[in-house]
């Protein structure tokens, strides 16, 4: 299986397979139709306090690890 990570907001290709959106949050100006998404999987997206850690403090970029745990 091969997997392709694209940006909702691009536009589908018809070679792009199923189209599943991995978020918790509805992205912005975008309606469920323009999005074409397949599958919206809200459960297996970061926690709400992670996607916050992340965004507002710049040292906590892709260079840092979180500790996350899963249950």
């Amino acid at each position: 299986m091969v997997l392709q990570l694209q940006r909702v907001y691009e536009a589908p290709s018809t070679t792009d397979g199923t189209r599943i959106l991995v978020d918790r949050l509805r992205p912005r100006g975008l309606t469920k139709e323009k999005a074409h998404v397949d599958l919206w999987l809200k459960e297996v997206a970061p926690s709400n306090d992670l996607r916050k850690w992340f965004a507002h403090d710049p040292p906590n970029g892709p260079s840092s690890k979180p500790a996350i745990r899963l249950n």
